[in-house]
């Protein structure tokens, strides 16, 4: 089993270390405590299937950043489009103020 912090815990499942202490204390998530600089500090036992749950999410990441990446392709070239249109229409104004 592997050991993480509160707050590792905590930003891994995207919950609140609130709610993290309160599953310690309740006794729903395995936790230890050990003496780091003399003091007590509690760290979550995590098992190691969570990691696959993570390398799937990250191949789903790198997924969505390709859309993405498509996405703002696409918006560029809209935007580029309709900035030449906008810069046409401000030479046409202004050759109409000059008659």
């Amino acid at each position: 089993m592997k050991t993480m912090s509160i707050k590792a815990y905590a930003v891994a499942n995207k919950i609140s270390i609130y709610n993290v202490v309160k599953q310690t204390k309740d006794g729903t998530l395995k936790s230890e405590t050990k003496k780091i600089d003399g003091k007590d500090e509690v760290f979550i036992l995590v098992d190691e299937a969570p990691e696959i749950e993570e390398v799937i999410s990250s191949s789903a990441q790198t997924e969505s950043i390709d859309d993405y990446k498509k996405a703002y392709v696409k918006l560029k070239i809209k935007y580029d489009q309709l900035q030449q249109k906008y810069d046409r229409l401000q030479e046409i104004i202004s050759s109409e103020k000059d008659l």
